[in-house]
């Protein structure tokens, strides 16, 4: 009768290890908002990427070896999102920095107009015919995850305004019958 017992209960835990080995589902990686971010590495900035429903394109540092990504959110812009390091080993990194490049032939004084129009990001001629809006996030005391990624959203918006502007230029004035 204890062979039989034992025998039941080995089969018993050991099948609830065997079930507890096999997820029924693999949950993506999420962040509660109310968490406080003063610093961001690569793995932060692919969680950005999914928070905003993007797909990731690509991964690297650059010279400084600050990590970035690159995304493609699902209006269609397509972003980098660059971390800002204070530390030559690019592990004290407060600051992001997003980014968007437009191809656009408006001069340079026609870019700067529109930049004035829009104050909560930046709008400069790279050159010629390339013009990027950005958006810079200090992170210096702390900000929680939920204001990163509301960053990330307004961002997104406020690009959407910028390439119709920068498509068509300043919004002409409306004519009236007389005219």
């Amino acid at each position: 009768m204890r062979t039989a017992l034992a025998a039941a209960g080995f089969i018993a835990f050991g099948g609830s290890i065997a079930s507890a080995q096999v997820p029924d589902e693999v949950l993506p990686p999420h962040r509660d908002p109310d968490v406080l971010v003063t610093n961001v590495q690569l793995d932060d900035l692919r969680l950005v990427i999914d928070d905003l429903g993007g797909t990731f394109l690509a991964a690297g540092k650059n010279d400084a070896g600050s990590p970035f990504v690159f995304a493609r959110l699902p209006d269609g812009l397509t972003l980098g999102i660059y971390s800002v390091c204070a530390d030559a080993e690019a592990t004290d990194c407060r600051g992001v920095e997003f980014m968007a490049a437009f191809g656009s032939g408006l001069s340079y004084q026609q870019v700067t107009e529109i930049d004035r129009a829009f104050s909560a990001v930046s709008i400069y001629k790279a050159d010629a015919d390339t013009v990027h809006v950005s958006r810079y996030v200090i992170l210096d005391g702390g900000i929680t995850w939920g204001n990163l990624i509301e960053n990330a959203a307004v961002f997104d918006a406020l690009c959407s305004k910028v390439a119709e502007r920068l498509a068509y230029g300043p919004p002409k004035p409306a004519q009236t019958a007389s005219q």
